[in-house]
């Protein structure tokens, strides 16, 4: 069926208003009462019908002015010189993100308004966009040396080493994250992924929303990557955007951008902690991260089993002295075995911690690794010296002694072994178990 015309406000006979806006069925609310309308009702009523329509107006900016709440400018066309005024509060122009000046040719979307005190036609702007090569090279260096000024450029948060939990705010469709994907190492990375637009009207408030909600709901993001494709200034123009530079530079997670460029690059990415051309880039940069621990690791691999190997060997080169005189002062050299080889297994557990200190990690698996290699070696030396403590048990001279056996030395305090080595009228000891006798030799027979 066809569709039904809605009425339409009438401006005498040529509808020339009417050809503008449409009212509901039935026309203007008219009251009962008059058959006409105040001043005051009739722009009340033009501007509800105004405010909803709203278009979009390109135009070269003129008369640029910004006050302390509003902001004002016309729009001139370059053809037939026409104007229309433009005004917006300070918080949309802020909210906008482009720095405006005389000159630069920009696309305003709003609505028309009639101001009731003047009578005068203007255009309440809620949006701009710079159009052309010129206009947009003007706001980005217009906004490039307003945060500069500011220090936004000047902090640089070092990315932390071994990257694991990474946060991404890119668009789902594409080859970018795909890219990103395929490009990373196999270490284990964990990606907790927002979804956004990055180019066109909605760009902006994507952008912004996702820094805010890996903020909020992810604080313990190692970094938080925003990606995108190469492109044009035009293109850019979310990555060159006040509002977006702001909320980057507030961020307490650290921020790296992978952005394709042509020549100038993004503000955005002036503003983040570290930056890359790509988004392939984006992911070697995030390997990187490992790299001192990929390749040093072999290295201190290599000083750990050095510095165990030469302890071991200075364990060992002890255990002959050490068994030498074993039987001489077994009790005290058996002392001075078990402390020695603790000595000796806590230092290797302080080199040990020592070299992983100086490398700055402590890794579960490589530690308990390498103390299950080292405890091992240690409990079969420490096993020797058990082995070695239950022989010397049993062969103790004094454990005979408490048997009832008996020690005689001579004069010198050496063993008497032979009867032929004492002579007549010498004084030897006896030592037993408990306490000692000096006697006098009366006879010998052999």
């Amino acid at each position: 069926m066809p569709k039904k015309k809605k009425d339409k406000i009438q401006n005498g006979d040529d509808g020339s208003l009417g050809d503008l806006f449409e009212l509901p069925k039935g026309g203007l609310p008219i009251s009962p009462a008059k058959d006409y309308f105040s001043v005051g009702e009739f722009l009340d009523i033009l501007n509800e019908h105004l405010k909803s329509e709203k278009v979009s107006v390109a135009g070269e900016v003129t008369e640029f002015r910004a006050h302390d709440k509003w902001v004002s400018f016309s729009l001139k066309d370059k053809e037939d010189k026409s104007i229309l005024k433009c005004f917006l509060s300070i918080w949309t122009y802020r909210s906008a993100g482009v720095l405006l000046e005389d000159g630069m040719e920009v696309k305003v979307s709003g609505y028309p308004r009639i101001y009731k005190l003047a009578g005068t036609f203007s255009f309440n702007v809620e949006t701009i966009e710079p159009l052309g090569e010129g206009s947009l090279k003007k706001a980005y260096l217009l906004l490039l040396k307003m945060l500069e000024k500011e220090g936004l450029f000047a902090r640089k948060r070092a990315l932390p080493r071994f990257i694991k939990n990474i946060g991404v705010i890119s668009s789902k469709d594409g080859v970018v994250i795909h890219d990103f994907r395929k490009n990373l190492k196999p270490l284990g990375f964990q990606i907790k992924f927002f979804n956004s637009r990055v180019e066109g009207a909605d760009a902006v408030p994507g952008i912004i929303g996702g820094i805010k909600w890996l903020n909020k709901n992810m604080p313990d993001l190692d970094v938080m990557v925003i990606m995108r494709g190469g492109g044009s200034l035009e293109s850019m123009q979310a990555f060159n955007n006040e509002q977006v530079c702001r909320e980057i530079f507030s961020s307490k997670i650290p921020v790296l951008c992978g952005i394709g460029h042509e020549v100038d690059v993004p503000i955005a990415c002036l503003v983040a902690d570290a930056y890359v051309s790509t988004p392939t880039a984006t992911a070697y940069t995030i390997n990187e991260s490992w790299d001192d621990l990929v390749s040093g690791l072999p290295m201190f691999e290599r000083r750990i089993i050095t510095q165990f190997g030469f302890y071991l060997k200075e364990f060992s080169s002890k255990l002959p002295y050490l068994w030498k005189n074993i039987y001489g002062r077994f009790g005290d050299n058996l002392a001075g075995l078990k402390k020695e080889a603790s000595g000796i297994s806590g230092r290797i557990f302080s080199a040990f911690r020592r070299v992983f200190v100086q490398f700055g990690i402590m890794s579960d698996r490589i530690t308990k690794d390498a103390i299950r290699i080292i405890g091992d070696r240690l409990t079969h030396y420490i096993s020797q010296i058990q082995k070695f403590e239950k022989i010397i048990a049993v062969a103790d001279p004094e454990r005979n002694l408490r048997l009832g056996y008996s020690i005689v030395f001579d004069g010198s305090g050496r063993v008497i072994k032979n009867a032929k080595d004492v002579k007549k009228g010498e004084v030897i000891k006896t030592k037993l178990g408990k306490g000692e006798i000096e006697s006098e030799v009366k006879s010998i027979t052999n």
